[in-house]
């Protein structure tokens, strides 16, 4: 049987074919690799925004706790009364009802007109009572374990189970039998079920109290 010899041009072909292949899968490879790239950044970018949204909720958590009035048209009648304090400044803290003084367990803001009553920090609105000084009461549930109450309100805005933001208006002061020239707001805080100064919880942050 005859050998049959390969033409020229037959190697030449062979070498291109081969060198074809090799370059495409070289840039096959490379796409292959961008795409991973592409991959991890769009990872980096669900992180990323992860981040972003952890920052924003301190941001919120460490906010700074407002006052429940317009402190413009509002004063303290009477401050919260501590055991700690000087005489003259416990006489200062003393509410008078029916020929008795009671200590003040929180701040009484007093208005010769009516002023709106906020809620100092966001929360969730627990509870809206009856209190036979005060008349309508709202129990307002904040984070860190922190209770805020707002005696004497009316035209009561908000509703029990409610998600109210810091700054929401809850009602409007009223005059009681605690006081009846004026219009009056007593402001309790508790926290972990004990009486705290609301004038040092006020202008705090939130993460103080913990």
């Amino acid at each position: 049987m005859k050998r049959r010899k390969l033409k020229g041009f037959v190697l030449p072909t062979l070498y291109l074919l081969i060198t074809i292949s090799i370059f495409t899968g070289v840039v096959m490879l490379g796409r292959d690799l961008t795409l991973m790239g592409k991959e991890y950044d769009f990872g980096t970018e669900i992180l990323d925004d992860n981040v972003e949204s952890v920052v924003v909720e301190d941001t919120i958590a460490s906010s700074t706790i407002e006052s429940p009035v317009d402190t413009d048209n509002v004063k303290i009648g009477v401050h919260y009364y501590s055991k700690d304090s000087d005489i003259e400044t416990q006489k200062n803290s003393l509410i008078y009802y029916e020929r008795t003084y009671l200590p003040n367990t929180g701040v009484l803001y007093e208005g010769d007109k009516e002023f709106e009553v906020k809620t100092v920090f966001a929360g969730k609105v627990t509870d809206i009572l009856d209190d036979e000084f005060f008349n309508k009461v709202i129990v307002v549930e904040h984070t860190n374990n922190i209770r805020t109450y707002y005696y004497g309100i009316k035209d009561i805005e908000v509703s029990v189970g409610d998600e109210i933001t810091s700054g929401t208006v809850l009602g409007m002061s009223q005059n009681n039998a605690i006081n009846n020239e004026k219009m009056t707001c007593l402001f309790e805080v508790y926290h972990n079920n004990e009486h705290i100064d609301p004038e040092q919880f006020i202008g705090a942050k939130i993460t103080n109290f913990e």
